[in-house]
Parts: structure tokens; sequence; C-alpha cells
């Protein structure tokens, strides 16, 4: 594996460390990929590095096919001292992405692997479709079943970090 790409899943388990995302939860189990994926898309769209993983929609919002290899390297770095072990530049962008992960939980009230699935999916909505949704709150409403409210607070959030503006 590129040493390189092999960055995210030390910053994704530090989020994770960091956050309490996925207490308890298995690594084979599907909350624990949906967390992984979708860290994984905010690292690189909200966090600004690029470690050349394509992500695409599917029904879970942002995946990437590759991703899904680092999976037992992220459980793999939980609790070890890799996680503290960053770069400026990478640390500043794990800080990126957790600050706009307990602003959503501030204005939510939570923080849950389903609720880092909304914001994901919100962010790509406003990022990464083509062509962009007209109306991203009526859309992730209507792709994911959330209540229009919810969507709203999520995207006031997300338009804080330059994103669906």
């Amino acid at each position: 594996m590129n040493d390189d790409r092999k960055r995210i899943a030390i910053l994704i388990a530090k989020i994770i460390n960091d956050t309490n995302l996925v207490k308890n939860l298995s690594p084979d189990s599907m909350e624990f990929k949906i967390v992984v994926q979708k860290l994984g898309y905010l690292i690189q769209r909200i966090g600004g590095i690029d470690y050349g993983f394509k992500f695409g929609w599917l029904s879970r919002g942002p995946y990437s096919r590759g991703l899904q290899n680092y999976y037992h390297y992220v459980a793999q770095y939980l609790n070890t001292a890799y996680i503290n072990s960053l770069s400026e530049v990478e640390a500043a962008a794990v800080q990126r992405v957790e600050n706009l992960l307990i602003d959503v939980k501030n204005v939510l009230g939570s923080m849950n692997y389903y609720v880092l699935e909304l914001v994901a999916s919100l962010v790509m909505l406003c990022s990464d479709v083509y062509p962009t949704p007209d109306d991203v709150v009526e859309e992730l409403t209507r792709r994911k079943n959330v209540s229009s409210d919810m969507a709203k607070q999520i995207l006031s959030v997300v338009k804080q970090y330059g994103i669906c503006i």
C-alpha cells in the first residue's frame, strides 16, 4: 500500500477517537464502514488534503471503492500513538473536519454515524454532484428521507465552511 495514502487511515482514526463516533463498533460493522467512508470524504473535501480517493454517490452518500481497502488500517490505528504523529497540514485538516462535526453537533444536539452521513451527503450534493441541485435541502430530504428542518440546520453549518454558498 502507498504510504501516503495510508496516512488517511491515521487521520480517520484520530477523528474517530477525538469525536467518539464509533464507540464499541466492530470494524466489520456497516456503521464503522460508513464512518470511515464519510470521514475520508470530508478529510479530502473539507480538510483539503487530496489522497487521490475518488468518491461517487451511493445510497449512503459519498463512497470510494479504493477506501474500502483501508477499513482494517483505520481499526488498527484506533487508540495508538500513530494518531498523534501528524504533520501541520494533517493536523489542520483534522481540526477543520472536527470543528465542522462539533458545530453540527452543537446545532443538532447529537453526532453519530447517521448525522455524519447526512453532513457528508450534503457537502457532496453541493460540491461534487453534477449538475448541482437547485435546492440541496430538498434533494437531501428526498434522497435521505430526512426532515427539511434537519437538512436546513446542517446546511447552515456547512455554509460556514465555504461549501454550499
